[in-house]
């Protein structure tokens, strides 16, 4: 019986070949979309899950809680946090204290490497998974001026030599040991390091870090077997304030798997992350794949009645219902395993694309039983979804009125093929509208003007000996035609990066802490910057005692009701500040967030001053940038210059946005291919039934126009009542999804208008061939036996 109706099923794909054609395009490249997104997918929920006992390794956060209702969550915590929670709460096994990854120079005889790693303490490694290569790790960090590196890192410093007890020159005056060497971690891990340092020597740097009331470092935990992180989450909440006195920090436990997806707090709680992009492709896979099943469907049940005598035939011979909808499902298990093969095929030429797209390294599989029963089941559910209703239609044929010639398309049956196209394109064009307006959002956040030039501004980081060297090499930039200014600070204007509470102003409620961003400059970073005064003026090297004054953004006078701030005192962790300087606001993180209260400090010495700027006026950038890098390499010889311009760094930070735009317009192109390849088989198939009609009203004096016009107009109307039904599905999707950014577009009208037409012209584009074709037919040839 199976090769009877595997014969039976060929024998009707060969027949109508067109059909089934149109059937497999569209399932494959359904099958393709899916298939790469189901890739994504998997590969971002397996991020940071390879780490054995996963569910017992925690991120030891912070909830800062202030008394206007605000509430911050960081990961940075005091340094002394990780050894505490260890010694004095039994339940966690391991913690470490770790650092944000820092960029040093490496030497070793010639080589000469700049590498990115921590500083972390000895339980790290007792709490992440280290493949390791060589070296004892119950003996590493332990000691101070050793390190451990990554095999990548080793093999392009040490070359050929064997790097264990190797020395390197670190920064280029400290002497550093090998003690072990592990495995680069995947590319699904979050940390990724090339060196790990012991965090004593972190520590004997920067005194700071040992103090309970400064933020910085990280602390991962890992949890003894079977204790309840909720219970340990709520016996850590004021262990914090417990060691310093009027701190605001509740502190909890966040599994350490969940921080990549889940990572986004608003007010405390959780409101997303990157699982918002997970969901939002596996929608759009499942839409895609169900457009796909919608063209089959349609074109199945639209040759209904050319199937017709063999439903007839085949019942009147004892064929039960149940034995027919078996067959037709499974000519459609079989189109959907061929279209697999085609998909497949496409998957691997279109990965390499689509790892570059989306800055991963997935990989088709096909070793791995998993994949086959992944494969399977997908192209399985496809199967069923897609042959269903044509099964269940075809079946339910009566064989006597069949074999009479009797069946006529029913009303119900028109209706649903009809609803079925609806349905297609409505999700096609939801899709387009979701492209446009993720487009919108993504050229609105770049041009928006921040409150400062962004272009034609130079950062590099400020390392080595060019700390020392600051002053000569800043005039020699200074003498280069074309530059304008230069100057530096602590921070990068990406996003926070030092802040404090420690501000006190006339009037304040003793009980209220504001969480201020705080900035430590040199003289002209303003006006490198380009950022506007509101009031008052920059520091200048013309007043003698600028570092004893401070400059706030406007967002901090506001919280301050200061009426005239100029001149005006704060105090600053409990010193005196003079204000002579109040900055217009300025966007200095990701526009999601508004501009929270700021003040710049002037201190040139600070240690930490790390980032240099340079504003460049000229049309002769290449000649002008080597030029730069000449001087620095003058004064800095060891080290490369690495320069980025600021606009480029700042369209990094909407480098996950710009990516799902991508992909959104990718994908919504094959969902409109699809719906485009459904609409020409039907209106293909409907201008084969109608074709003696159209004939005798071209006889009886019909125009070209009217019988195109005639053929057109039903799927016009369908694309159009597509149009109606998406723009609000479409609205509500999209408006929640810009309710992220604080700062964002306006969705308008014309944007479903644009959609709506795009729509209108791809279906009128599509059934017009047929049009043509029908309106310009010899009506002879289709009457000649009438």
């Amino acid at each position: 019986m199976l090769t009877n109706y595997l014969k039976t099923a060929f024998r009707n794909f060969t027949r109508h070949k067109s059909s089934f054609l149109i059937n497999v395009s569209g399932l494959s490249i359904g099958l393709a979309c899916s298939i790469l997104i189901l890739l994504w997918v998997l590969d971002e929920l397996s991020v940071n899950r390879y780490h054995d006992d996963i569910d017992r390794i925690y991120q030891v956060m912070e909830h800062q809680v202030y008394a206007n209702g605000q509430v911050f969550t960081f990961t940075a915590t005091p340094g002394p946090l990780a050894p505490a929670l260890v010694e004095e709460v039994p339940e966690f096994e391991y913690a470490a204290t770790y650092t944000w990854n820092i960029n040093y120079l490496f030497t070793h005889n010639a080589n000469s490497l700049k590498g990115s790693g921590i500083y972390a303490r000895p339980d790290i490694v007792n709490i992440l998974t280290f493949d390791i290569v060589s070296g004892n790790p119950a003996e590493w960090l332990t000691e101070p001026n050793t390190i451990v590196v990554s095999d990548e890192f080793a093999g392009k410093i040490f070359s050929d030599e064997i790097p264990l007890n190797q020395t390197m020159v670190v920064e280029g005056d400290r002497l550093y040991k090998v003690v072990g060497v592990y495995r680069t971690f995947p590319e699904n891990s979050t940390l990724q390091f090339d060196f790990i340092l012991p965090f004593h020597d972190f520590e004997t740097r920067n005194e700071w870090v040992n103090s309970w009331g400064n933020n910085g470092p990280r602390t991962l935990a890992k949890l003894r077997a079977g204790v309840d992180p909720e219970l340990v989450s709520d016996k850590i909440k004021n262990f914090i304030k417990e060691r310093n006195e009027g701190s605001v920090v509740d502190l909890f436990l966040y599994p350490f798997a969940d921080l990549y997806l889940h990572g986004r707090f608003e007010h405390g709680q959780v409101v997303g992350g990157r699982i918002e992009y997970v969901r939002l492709f596996s929608i759009i896979a499942v839409f895609v794949l169900l457009i796909a099943c919608v063209n089959f469907m349609n074109l199945s049940t639209a040759r209904s009645i050319t199937r017709a005598r063999e439903v007839g035939i085949r019942k009147s011979i004892g064929a039960g219902r149940g034995s027919l909808i078996g067959q037709y499902i499974g000519e459609s298990i079989v189109v959907s395993f061929f279209s697999l093969i085609v998909a497949l095929i496409l998957v691997e030429l279109f990965l390499p694309a689509f790892n570059n797209l989306t800055d991963k390294q997935v990989t088709l599989d096909l070793t791995t039983l998993n994949i086959y029963l992944m494969l399977a089941g997908i192209t399985l559910i496809t199967g069923l979804v897609a042959g269903s209703y044509p099964a269940f239609f075809l079946s339910a044929f009566d064989p006597v009125k069949t074999l009479k010639g009797k069946v006529i398309s029913s009303k119900g049956e028109v209706l649903i093929r009809k609803g079925l196209v609806v349905f297609q394109f409505s999700l096609s064009i939801v899709l387009i509208v979701s492209t446009i307006l993720i487009y919108m959002q993504i050229q609105y956040v770049q041009t928006k003007n921040l409150g400062y030039e962004k272009e034609n501004l130079l950062y590099f980081p400020i390392e080595g000996e060019l700390r020392a060297n600051w002053e000569p090499f800043r005039s020699e930039v200074l003498a280069i035609p074309g530059n304008t200014n230069i100057s530096r600070s602590t921070h990068h204007f990406l996003g926070r990066s030092n802040n404090t509470s420690g501000v006190g102003w006339p009037g304040k409620d003793p009980d209220e802490h504001v969480l201020f961003e705080s900035i430590w400059v040199d003289y002209d970073l303003i006006e490198t910057f380009g950022f506007e005064m509101a009031n008052g003026r920059a520091f200048s090297r013309e007043y003698g005692a600028d570092s004893a004054k401070v400059i706030l953004n406007e967002t901090a006078i506001d919280i301050m009701e200061i009426e005239d701030p100029v001149n005006s005192s704060i105090t600053l962790w409990g010193q005196d500040a003079e204000i002579i300087g109040v900055l217009k606001d300025f966007h200095y993180e990701h526009l999601r967030n508004g501009v929270a209260p700021l003040f710049m400090l002037l201190n040139p010495s600070i240690p930490t001053m790390q980032a240099g700027y340079i504003r460049v006026q000229t049309d002769d950038i290449r000649n002008t940038l080597e030029r730069i890098q000449q001087a620095h390499e003058n004064f800095n010889p060891a080290y490369p210059f690495d320069y980025r311009f600021v606009n480029e760094r700042y369209a990094a930070l909407y480098r996950s946005e710009m990516r799902i735009g991508k992909l959104s317009q990718y994908f919504a192109i094959f969902a409109v291919i699809i719906s485009a390849l459904g609409l020409f088989g039907l209106s293909s198939f409907t201008a084969e039934q109608r074709r003696k009609e159209m004939s005798i009203r071209k006889v009886l004096g019909a125009s070209f126009a009217g019988i195109a016009g005639l053929h057109s107009k039903e799927f016009i109307k369908l694309v159009f009542i597509a149009v109606v039904i998406a723009a609000p599905v479409a609205y509500y999707f999209m408006n929640t999804w810009l309710q992220d950014f604080e700062y964002r577009i306006s969705i308008s009208w014309w944007v479903f208008a644009a959609s709506g037409l795009l729509a209108l012209v791809i279906a009128l584009t599509t059934v017009s061939y047929q049009a043509i074709r029908t309106a310009v037919a010899n009506p002879v040839e289709s009457l000649r036996y009438e």
